[in-house]
C-alpha cells in the first residue's frame, strides 16, 4: 500500500514545482540527510567504544553468523524503506530514517573495531575520501540537472550480482576482501548515487525528502563501507 501510494504521488514531483519549492525540498532532503550521518557517527562511536570487541567476536564469529547479519540487515533496510515512504504518517517516515540508521550502525560497529585496532588512522582517511566522492557525483547532478535514470537496470542487475559473490563468498568460504573486489563495489556505489541523486531532482516528490533521504544516506553509507575496506587492505 505505502509503494503504490509512493508511485502516485510521483506523477507530481518536485521537478514540476516552483523553483522556490524545489530549493525548499533539497534543502529539507540535505538537512535530513546530514542528520542521518551524524546520528549515525554518534550512535557508532557509542557502539565501538562500549560493545565493539563483543558485537564484533557475535556478527563476524563465523561466516555463517556473517550471513545472519546480512539477512537481518536486508530485512530491516526493506522495512525502513517502506516506512520512510507512508504519504500519510511523517511519523512512520521518521521511524524509517531511524530504522536505517540503528541497522546501519550495528552492521559497521565490527568494521570499525577491526580498523582501530589494524589500520588506525584508515577510518578518517575513508571518511574524507567518501565525502569527496559523494560531493563531487552529488555536485554533478545537482549542477548539471542531467538525467542518470538510464542507470537504472545496470545497476540493478550489477547489484544483484555482487550480492551473490557476497553470499556465495560467506556459503564457500573464499574471501573478498581484496581491493579489487572493493574498487568495484566504490564504482558500483558512484552509479547510485547519481541514480539516487537525479530521482531526488526529477522523480521524488516535494513531500518525500524523507524517503529521498534515506535513499542518498543507504548509497552514501555502502559507498563509506567499501572506500574504508579498500584503504584497510592497501595498508595490509
Amino acid at each position: 500500500m505505502a509503494y503504490s501510494s509512493f508511485r502516485d504521488r510521483i506523477a507530481n514531483p518536485a521537478a514540476q514545482a516552483s523553483a522556490v519549492e524545489r530549493t525548499e525540498f533539497i534543502k529539507k532532503t540535505y538537512l535530513h540527510l546530514a542528520g542521518a550521518v551524524v546520528a549515525t557517527v554518534g550512535l557508532t562511536t557509542v557502539l565501538v567504544n562500549l560493545f565493539g570487541a563483543a558485537l564484533t567476536e557475535t556478527m563476524v564469529g563465523t561466516r555463517f553468523s556473517w550471513l545472519i547479519v546480512l539477512g537481518l540487515f536486508m530485512v530491516a533496510t526493506t522495512v525502513a524503506e517502506r516506512w520512510s515512504r507512508r504519504a500519510t504518517s511523517p511519523a512512520m517516515q521518521y521511524a524509517g530514517l531511524a530504522l536505517y540508521v540503528v541497522a546501519e550502525s550495528v552492521i559497521l560497529t565490527p568494521l570499525l573495531t577491526i580498523a582501530a585496532v589494524y589500520a588506525p588512522g584508515s577510518v578518517g582517511t575513508a571518511a574524507i575520501i567518501t565525502l569527496a566522492i559523494f560531493g563531487g557525483l552529488s555536485g554533478t547532478v545537482l549542477f548539471t540537472k542531467q538525467d542518470f535514470s538510464f542507470l537504472g537496470r545496470f545497476l540493478t542487475i550489477a547489484g544483484f550480482a555482487a550480492f551473490g559473490l557476497i553470499i556465495a563468498s560467506l556459503l564457500f568460504g573464499f574471501s573478498l576482501g581484496g581491493t579489487l573486489f572493493s574498487g568495484a563495489m566504490i564504482l558500483l556505489m558512484s552509479g547510485y548515487i547519481l541514480y539516487n541523486t537525479s530521482n531526488v531532482m526529477l522523480r521524488y516528490p516535494l513531500d518525500a525528502h524523507v524517503s529521498a533521504s534515506l535513499a542518498l544516506f543507504a548509497s552514501l553509507a555502502t559507498l563509506f563501507w567499501y572506500v574504508l575496506r579498500f584503504v584497510m587492505s592497501d595498508r595490509s
